[in-house]
This record gives structure tokens, sequence and C-alpha cells, in this order.
């Protein structure tokens, strides 16, 4: 009897949860007619049809139909499979190579003329669905309604039409968080930066638009693409839609916002949703020119040493420029949520860190702990290796028997071209595992294990010592910072525990990365090998207090 697994999806745009229900009751009524037993039920809930890769229940039907769960999938038709030409042709060829049917109530079972007519069709569904979508969201900015999102300091309108119908896209003030909003605004224009703002907010437990605290990006936002606090044309009476357009990555599925030319935009004015007065806006809108028109990436200071590496102990935030030669938690800056306010030098970090990595990260606390990471790696290798060369020695032996079955056969006249064809996939799948079998052997021999320099420690030391001497040549400083860098894996820094000022510092090191520094050039190994060193790329425990 064949075994048959449902699939049923209903999207978050124009279907009901209930829609699933009857889904499942019209496949059942089939299976019963059919009489398959139902060994799995798969369902996406509130997910599109555009892109499969973000549906889970859909990606775990593809995965136990690879390892033959089932006969049969069924569905309501192929739109609830995938709208996409593209997926629909990639499910299809999957289930076809588990060697599984793909059947819909719509289509019955599903061939290669079904996938490309109805996957055009789909298509062309999606791009319909999507220019009626647009289409009422037009009509709504016309009628001066919202074409969909809620700004802050605005809340839904909830009543009836004429027909008794709901009216969708109806907006008034929230009079609490339109103050709130004012206050941003003469504060800003009072000359507070947006950090300043969104600390003070936060200070006060003003519940911000998203999350949990205010950020300076929330109130500062985007002057091309208009969105931010002090950017919002709401604000000031003006209902402006279609000023980006939505396209979906391929790859991802993701949605990527474009700006549309200014002249594609659609402009309403709607006075009643003022909240600040005209001048104060075009106060603020002055300071945020006068700013925004800066070239901040080419003012920018170059990146120094570990610049990307340093993240704050307490909330694991970057540390990052905060003046002209410290560091900073950016949490602590932007937001005022971490209460780490501890600064360091710049040249203070480098000078410590580097002599982390010439003292402390091959100690022989850290040593004795990576040799024995690095046992314990090459013995569960060595079991891997034991467990895969049995299997494969059996598989042989399977095909062995199998190919001197099929010789016979032929030598005797009684085979089929089916069985030659059998003979040709069986002898190329012996070729293989024997390739296999020999790269095995090859690296049973040592041909992948990394032997360690005894005196491994003050190499490595007066390595790091050159490179630190190479830094302060222009001719080798960018293979000297590369080569540095690869070496560390983060740096965590904490307020000092014994002290109201200074910070503490956990260097984490990229083990293999050390090692391999410390070898000799003509015996290091190539990266395939380096990743054989340890276990783990982490070192642990930490350095403290350097």
């Amino acid at each position: 009897m064949p075994r048959v697994a449902f699939y049923a999806r209903y999207s978050s745009d124009r279907q009901h949860e209930r829609s699933i229900e009857d889904q499942l009751r019209d496949l059942t009524a089939k299976a019963e007619r059919e009489g398959w037993t139902v060994v799995e039920t798969y369902c996406d809930y509130a997910v599109s049809g555009a892109h499969a890769g973000n549906r889970p229940a859909l990606q775990q039907l593809l995965a136990d139909a690879a390892a033959r769960r089932f006969d049969v999938v069924l569905a309501e038709g192929l739109d609830r499979l995938s709208r996409s030409q593209r997926d629909v042709a990639d499910i299809h060829e999957r289930l076809t190579f588990a060697e599984v049917r793909l059947m819909t109530l719509s289509e019955g079972e599903v061939s290669e003329l079904h996938v490309g007519l109805k996957g055009t069709m789909n298509a062309l569904e999606l791009k319909a669905l999507a220019n009626r979508v647009r289409r009422g969201q037009r009509g709504r900015i016309h009628d001066k309604l919202s074409a969909g999102g809620l700004p802050y300091g605005y809340r839904v309108v909830r009543e009836l039409d004429a027909r008794g119908e709901p009216v969708r896209g109806k907006r008034e003030i929230d009079a609490e968080q339109a103050e709130v909003i004012r206050r941003i605004f003469a504060a800003y224009v009072a000359g507070e930066s947006p950090r300043a703002i969104a600390r003070r907010l936060n200070d006060e437990g003003v519940p911000p638009p998203r999350g949990t605290k205010w950020n300076a990006s929330t109130i500062n936002g985007h002057r091309t693409r208009r969105y931010g606090i002090l950017c919002n044309e709401l604000y000031v009476g003006f209902l402006i839609w279609n000023r980006q357009r939505f396209v979906k990555d391929p790859a991802t599925g993701k949605r990527i916002g474009r700006l549309n030319p200014r002249e594609e935009w659609i402009v309403v004015e709607v006075p009643e949703l003022a909240i600040v007065d005209r001048e104060l806006w075009d106060a603020a809108q002055t300071r945020k020119a006068a700013y925004d028109g800066r070239a901040v990436h080419r003012t920018r200071r170059p990146k120094h040493l570990l610049s990307g590496l340093a993240r704050c102990g307490v909330c694991g935030g970057g540390y990052v420029i905060r003046s002209r030669d410290y560091l900073g938690c950016a949490t602590y800056r932007e937001s005022g949520s971490c209460d780490n306010d501890r600064r360091i030098r710049v040249g203070e970090l480098e000078r410590r860190v580097l002599d982390g990595l010439k003292h402390r990260l091959l100690s022989p606390e850290a040593m004795a702990e990576f040799a024995r990471e690095y046992r314990s790696e090459m013995e569960r290798r060595r079991k891997t290796r034991t467990r895969d060369t049995r299997r494969t020695e059996k598989r042989l032996a399977e095909l062995n028997r199998e190919i001197e079955r099929l010789v016979d056969a032929i030598c005797d006249g009684t085979a089929t071209p089916a069985m030659r064809k059998r003979l040709e996939e069986r002898e190329a799948e012996k070729a293989g595992l024997e390739r296999e079998q020999a790269a095995a052997e090859q690296s049973e021999n040592g041909a992948d294990v990394v032997p360690l320099h005894p005196n491994l420690p003050e190499l490595y030391r007066r390595k790091v010592a050159e490179l630190e001497t190479a830094l302060k040549d222009d001719a080798t400083k960018a293979e000297a910072v590369e080569i540095l860098r690869s070496m560390v894996d983060h740096i965590a820094i904490h307020p000092r525990r014994t002290a109201n000022t200074g910070v503490d510092i956990e260097l984490h090191g990229q083990l293999a990365a050390i090692i391999n520094t410390a070898r000799p050039e003509n015996s290091r190994p190539g990266r395939a090998r380096t990743v054989l060193v340890v276990a783990g790329e982490g070192l642990e425990p930490p350095t403290h207090g350097l």
C-alpha cells in the first residue's frame, strides 16, 4: 500500500488558518479513495508561496522524501507548493530523484508538462496579485488613508463604512506619543544629539517604537529613504507613498528595498495628521542637512590594527572609536542601555594585546590544554576512519558480487539493456569507493598529521616580536597586520573589577593560526591541513587581566 505525505499551506495575505483544515480534509478524502496510508502531514502557516526556502515544513518534506519515508506527496495544487516557477521545477526534480510521486487534487500526477505550464501560470498570478495589492494601496493614498504600517505617534482608527465593512488605513494622532515626538524635535533643534536624546528617553522609561530601548538611529533615520523620527514627513502633514519598491532576492527570498525616482512618489496633504509645526520641522531639517552633507566616509580615521575585534565584555556590543584616540562601548554610546562607560586608548589596547600574544596565549597551561584537545580530536578522527573503512569494505564486497553476477549474465547472453546499464553504474560506484579508500589509507599513514615543534612557544614569541617590528615599516605593515589579526578571534573588554577606572582585557586567540604562524616557513602545512591542528579554534580559557 503506497505511503502518502500531505502538504498544506495558507498565505498570510489572503487566507485564514482554517484553510489548512479545509485542505487536509480534501487530501484525506483522496487518500481514503485511493487506499493510501497517510504517514506524515506537513503544514506551513501564514507563509507566502513566493519562495520555498523560507518554509520549514516544505524543507522538512523534501529532506524526508530523500530519506524515502513515503512514496507519494499530495497537495491541493501546485501553487500550494510554490508560486515560483523555479521552485516548482526544483521540487519536482528533487522528488523525482528520490522516486517519490508528486500529485495534487487540481492537476493529478504532476509531470514536466505541468511544471512548465502551471509554474508559468502561478508566476503570472503572483505578479498579478502584487499589482492588485498596489492598486488598492494607491486608492487608499488618494483617499488620504494609510497604505500600510503604523508610524510612531499614531493609532489605528477602527470603524465601519456605510456598507458595514471595516475602513482600512485610517489613522489618528496618539496624544501621548505625539508629545514625545515634539520633545525630540525641540531637543534636536536646541542642539542635542540623537544619542543624547535617546539616552534621556531611556532614562525616563519612555517606551520606544520597537524593541525595548531607544537608539540614535531610531531618531536620526535616513534622509534619502525618509525613515526615522526626524525624517518622517507625516509629522508635518504629508502622506508619501511609493518612495521605494521591494524585490525578492531569488537566492534568499528576502525582500530588498530599492528607492524609486522622486517623480514616481505620490504625495497627499493630510494636515489633520500633522504633529509638529512647519517652523520646527524646517529648523530640524536645516540642522540635519548641515550634518548629513559631510562626507563622513572620507573623514573617518583609517582602521586600526584591532578594528572590529574588540567587544564589550558586559553587553557583547562592539568597542568602537568614541573620540580621537579612544575606544568605547557602542551600546553605551548609542542608547545608554549598557553601563560599561570605560574607554581605552587605541595604542594601549594594541600594546596590551601584542604583549598577550607574546607571553600569554602559548603559556604551558594553554599548550597542555591544546595537547589534550589535539589527542582527543585525532582519536575521534581515527574512530571515524575505522567506521567508514568497514562500511566501504562491506559495500565493495556487495558491489563485487553484483558485478560478477551481471558479467555472468552478459556472458550467458541473457543480459538486458537495463542490466548493462546497471553494470556501468555499479562499476562507476566501485571506482569511486576505491578512490575514497585509497585517500583514507593515505590519511591513516600520517599524510595529514601536523607535527609540532618541541620548542613551539619560543618560536611563536619570536615570530610575534618580528611582526611587531614589521608594523613600524610601511613596506611590511599590511602583511603584518593581516597575520596578527588572523591570530585573534576577539577581544573582550570589561570594567576593571578592583578599581573605578581602567579595563580588564580577555584575549581569545585563534589557536590554529597561532600554531601555523610559529612553524618554520618550509614546514608550514597548507590550509586543508592546518584545520586538523585543533578540534576547536577558540583558545580557552581566555587570558585575563592583560
